[in-house]
């Protein structure tokens, strides 16, 4: 299945985008519940699978969200963005 951002951008698992809320995420490589290719951003909880090594990862599909309002981060964007989420220059 294809998505494209709020800008027309065709969006592509390894991208990073900024969601509504304004957080970043990684977008992945997942399945529908029929076995056809989708995309999808992490679900899981990090420290959750830390603690269970055999848990699986879960994917939230990106037709769950309004593509109105995400928008794909170049990845000049997405290294300037990551410096000031950690509070660094």
């Amino acid at each position: 299945m294809q998505y494209f951002d709020k800008n027309g951008k065709e969006i592509k698992a390894g991208m990073k985008i900024l969601m509504e809320d304004g957080s970043i995420e990684m977008v992945y490589d997942t399945e529908d519940q029929y076995g056809n290719p989708n995309l999808g951003i992490n679900a899981s909880n990090e420290e959750y699978l830390e603690r269970h090594p055999y848990a699986s990862r879960e994917y939230y599909s990106l037709c769950n969200f309004d593509m109105g309002e995400v928008e794909v981060i170049e990845q000049k964007e997405s290294t300037e963005l990551t410096i000031l989420e950690n509070g660094k220059w």
